[in-house]
């Protein structure tokens, strides 16, 4: 999910809008968002049907199991049972003895279908070897007839019909539909129906007699589907690979083939594409590619899907599509590309053939998905009787495993005619194409926005498992698309057709409402195809849900008679939704901003002061007033002491890089390579002034702030504190925010929180020299997300020599707030490090004292982080948890780096000397002249600075 868009405009009275909209309130928000859930099933190659009595949708797959439900979502097993219990049995003797041909009744051959696979292998198994059944109403036999491959090596397969009164069975074996194999001379042709359809024949005829070579020009005969065409005619669409996708016309009076039907020898070779047997060719060939085809009839076409590629995670699995006016074909793509190939090619993973309506491929990162869905395909598809078509195939996952479960999506046709596949699985939507073609689902005023884009792209790298995943585009109100790809996009008026314009393509689909998997949020989403086959999906919130989604999540940063003594930051609503707008208002904006920015400096007393936020998106709105009390200067002071001790502050502001504290001291911009050098940049809405950019660099070429180290050639014996303000624009584990480096040892900090330290030793036992070293949350180790991507966070690390204290060795804050570090792992003498106790952190803070310069973005082993900062902050000294919680407090809002300064004199004196005068420190504590080290104290009510 994408990060919340935020409109940042100031609105000064009042909110205006140029169209109405509806308010979400609270209560309708939480019962908006949902999670949701389905009942799944794990099908090979689901050939889809609808029985109307219990009006359940059944599915049928390999290795006779089988499934139904009611509505398109959640599925209950329901496997299909044949007459005998032995599978080894069912397959032996056909039901049907006589069959008709030329008007007259013949003998039907008595075919074992169970002895032509197994042939004279006795470790033959049929249990595994029943492939791909396809079930249908007969109409005329009133049967449920059940096509079933059953599978042999050297395509000693066949497809056989089996019968029942009721939709799971009991199955009866009737006889065959079509035979392969009958090149093996051990294994007679005499059994089977060839000499039936082609005449009595002395021996083989050449043409099938291929030996090896079956595969290069004759189909494997397995996975039927079975459809009547617009006239009744009932018709057999087979084939897998080997010599392609082939059709035959059944009889309707039995099921069987319709032997009267006769077929020309239409080309020769391995490029025949009709033949008396195997019937006419429809796609494939040439051993290209190609399997577990399906056809149906949609508004004015026949459609032919064909899977390409291997069914396996990494086997480029995909479905096509084809269509034609004719049931028989020709079947053609978008580009009037035959299905038929004219020699061998590779059409799916990086192959160079792209022929066929690629409807769908590999993609992952879409909507909640967590796991990349992959190798979708062998699918049926039905034009329902509730006036929608679904699309029903099996898929795997890109998890590391082989498993695969059955998917549903809706699909629509185009104002073209093409078939696109909704982008989430079905989830109960009530359109159908009739709405699509007859009115605007949604309305102009809802369907601007930013948009997930998802792209089907041919050639994927899937031996790799390369998956899409979705970019993002905005479609905006004059019809222009902007963002990865750039266009136009309209809507035909009055209907819901939508055309796309993307990088000098045209897709044409359809818009509407559908809902998010996972969750009951409903989207605005696209589905479209353009005539080189690739589809494309697309969705936003619909503004409904955007809106609830905003409200739901109870992540207002403001609460009714909250009292402020810092900054709110008012535009951190952060949800990974596009299109919301969030708007602020104050009625003291003086006091406290529209963008939640506290300024005391100079208030007498507690003010009251009234925000009001409205979020919005479309044609829908939320809207709340907050009454809270900004705190006086006096009472919104901090009285833990966060001063003393301060040895620079660097404000990045108005171009300046000096420490605030030493104008003699000038941080420097830098870089190594070819990385930019960063840059200093203007105060945002919460960081008043400036702050400076560091941008990503690898290890050796970094972008880097070089400052002037103030701890250098200190004892640090009070340890020390750096804090600074940062806003990464990316995640990022290992590059460095933060870093100090003396030509051999280092010591820096991530955004991961992730402290290390290395000495830089090579170690030498014998001479008892080591390699000391200590990492704290190490990535490998522990993931933090503490530093928020693309939000200001005060950083605090704090370095203290006594391990034994509670708040000894490192200890990390974020805002204010203890941050974990308790996952150690280092070296110490030779002795490994796993616990804070076991290190010597004097080690780190001699290193602090031994650099010159203290670095932004430099000084890991891996690079920069690409980040902001503000407000670098060095203490000589160990803060306390109080005392980092009131540095927080105090330049978490509207704050002068000068007031540090102000009225400040400098004190030069020698340690030795006694100084008969008090100072105290900030907290007023009585200051020693040898404790007095350089920083800031009090004397008889005015400040002193010694350097």
């Amino acid at each position: 999910m994408k990060r919340l868009i935020l409109s940042l405009a100031l609105v000064l009275s009042q909110f205006s809008f140029s169209f109405a909209q509806t308010e979400v309130t609270v209560n309708e928000a939480k019962n908006l968002i949902k999670n949701t859930s389905k009942r799944w099933v794990s099908i090979h190659d689901p050939s889809v049907v609808y029985e109307p009595t219990t009006k359940r949708y059944y599915i049928f797959g390999s290795h006779k199991v089988g499934a139904y439900t009611t509505d398109m979502q959640n599925w209950t097993w329901a496997n299909p049972t044949w007459t005998t219990n032995s599978n080894a049995q069912a397959f032996v003797t056909p039901a049907v003895k006589k069959v008709k041909k030329g008007g007259t009744e013949v003998d039907f051959p008595q075919f074992n279908a169970l002895e032509w696979s197994a042939r004279t292998d006795a470790a033959y198994n049929i249990d595994g070897n029943m492939w791909a059944p396809d079930v249908i109403w007969n109409k005329k036999m009133e049967k449920w007839c059940m096509y079933l491959s059953v599978n042999g090596d050297a395509w000693h397969s066949s497809i056989i019909l089996l019968t029942s009164d009721n939709i799971t069975g009991p199955y009866k074996y009737q006889g065959p539909v079509v035979i392969c194999g009958f090149q093996d001379s051990g294994h007679s042709y005499k059994g089977t129906d060839l000499e039936l359809v082609i005449g009595t024949q002395p021996s083989l005829p050449g043409r099938y007699s291929v030996g090896n070579e079956w595969g290069n020009r004759w189909p494997h005969t397995i996975d039927p589907a079975v459809f009547y065409d617009e006239d009744g005619k009932l018709w057999m669409v087979y084939g897998s690979w080997s010599g392609g996708i082939w059709m035959l016309q059944l009889n309707e009076d039995n099921g069987l083939r319709d032997y009267d039907v006769t077929y020309p020898i239409t080309g020769s070779g391995d490029g025949v594409t009709s033949d008396p047997y195997f019937g006419k060719k429809v796609a494939g060939g040439f051993y290209v590619s190609g399997e577990g085809p399906y056809i149906e009839h949609i508004g004015n076409y026949y459609y032919l899907f064909v899977s390409y590629g291997g069914y396996a995670p990494d086997g480029g699995y995909e479905m096509r599509v084809f269509r034609s006016q004719n049931p028989d074909g020709p079947y053609m793509d978008a580009a009037s590309k035959s299905a038929i190939f004219t020699g061998f090619a590779v059409n799916y993973g990086a192959g160079i053939d792209n022929r066929g309506e690629k409807i769908m491929g590999a993609y992952n990162d879409w909507g909640f998905m967590t796991v990349g869905e992959c190798a979708q395909g062998h699918n049926s598809i039905i034009a329902a009787e509730d006036g929608r078509t679904y699309l029903v195939y099996h898929t795997k996952f890109n998890d590391g495993t082989a498993g695969h479960q059955v998917r549903v999506h809706q699909v629509f046709q185009n104002k073209d005619g093409w078939l696109v596949a909704a982008p989430f699985e079905y989830n109960g939507e009530t359109f159908s194409d009739k709405d699509m073609a007859e009115r605007q689902v949604i309305s102009n005023e809802d369907l601007t926005g930013t948009y997930d884009l998802l792209m089907h792209k041919y050639k994927m790298d899937h031996k790799n498992m390369e998956e899409v995943k979705p970019v993002q585009v905005t479609l905006t109100e004059d019809g222009r698309v902007t963002g990865k790809y750039s266009g136009k996009w309209s809507i035909d008026e009055g209907t819901s057709y939508l055309t796309l314009t993307l990088g000098g393509a045209t897709y044409k689909g359809v818009l509407y409402e559908q809902q998010l998997d996972q969750r009951n949020i409903k989207t605005v989403a696209f589905t479209a195809t353009a005539s080189n086959g690739v589809n494309v999906w697309g969705y936003k919130y619909h503004p409904k849900f955007a809106v609830a989604s905003q409200i739901a999540s109870q992540k207002v940063p403001v609460t009714d008679g909250q009292q402020v003594i810092k900054n709110i930051d008012l535009y951190s609503m952060d949800l990974g939704v596009t299109n919301v707008k969030v708007e602020w208002t104050t009625s003291n904006p003086d006091i406290l901003s529209e963008y939640g920015r506290y300024n005391p400096n100079g208030l007498a007393d507690d003010t009251p002061v009234t925000l009001t936020t409205r979020v919005s998106s479309g044609s829908y709105y939320w809207a709340e007033t907050y009454n809270v009390t900004a705190l006086s200067e006096e009472n919104s002071q901090s009285k833990a002491d966060w001063q003393s001790g301060l040895m620079a502050f660097y404000a990045f502001d108005n171009n300046n890089l000096s420490n605030t504290l030493d104008p003699s001291q000038t941080a420097q911009l830098l870089r190594n390579g070819t990385t930019g050098v960063p840059t200093l940049e203007d105060g945002d809405n919460l960081r008043n002034g400036g702050f400076v950019h560091v941008r990503f660099g690898a290890n050796g070429k970094e972008s880097y702030v070089a400052m002037p180290n103030p701890l250098f050639g200190q004892t640090l014996d009070k340890g020390a504190t750096i804090s600074f303000w940062v806003k990464p624009t990316t995640e990022n584990l290992w590059d460095a925010l933060l870093g100090f480096n003396n030509g051999s040892a280092r010591f820096f900090l991530t955004a991961n929180l992730f402290a290390g330290y290395n000495d830089g030793k090579t170690a030498d036992t014998a001479n008892q020299v080591y390699n000391n070293w200590i990492d704290i949350n190490n990535p490998e180790t522990v993931k933090n997300t503490n530093v928020g991507v693309g939000q200001w966070n005060l950083v605090t690390i704090v370095i203290s020599p006594d391990v034994t204290a509670s708040n000894g060795g490192i200890t990390m804050y974020v805002n204010g707030s203890t941050k974990r570090n308790d996952r150690f792992n280092g070296s110490l003498n030779g002795k490994t490090v796993s616990t804070k106790q076991g290190f010597d952190y004097k080690l780190i803070l001699d290193l602090l004292s031994s650099c010159s310069e203290l670095y932004l973005g430099n000084g890991s082993f891996w690079g920069s982080a690409d980040a902001r900062y503000d407000d670098v902050m060095v203490y000589n000294r160990e803060l306390s948890l109080i005392e980092v919680m009131a540095l927080n407090q105090m330049i978490n809002r509207v704050f002068d780096p000068q007031s540090l300064t102000q009225g400040i004199e400098d004190i030069s004196y020698d340690k030795h000397e006694s100084i008969s005068n008090r100072y105290y420190d900030m907290s007023g504590r009585q200051i020693t002249n040898d404790r007095m080290n350089k920083g800031i104290y009090l004397h008889n009510g005015k400040k002193y600075i010694v350097k």
